[in-house]
């Protein structure tokens, strides 16, 4: 009897034990998922904004050189 109780009070410990750690475990997923969001974004939207900078750039440099030297 004695050994039957101690094997149902390891089975409740582990069985609560597996619940706390997959609650932990799906919180730092979640969190490390919000993090990945939030640097790809902003990754993304850096990104975008360089390529219009760079576009800009190309397109004001050309008409300076156009200017300069395609005189009409």
């Amino acid at each position: 009897m004695k050994a039957e109780l101690i094997q149902e009070f390891q089975l409740l410990q582990q069985s609560r034990a597996n619940k706390f750690a997959g609650e932990i475990a799906d919180r730092i997923i979640s969190s490390v998922d919000a993090v990945n969001e939030k640097v790809t974004t902003s990754m993304s939207q850096r990104g975008r904004m360089l390529l219009l900078l760079e576009n800009k750039l190309n397109f004001s440099m050309l008409k300076r050189l156009k200017r300069r030297f395609l005189k009409f």
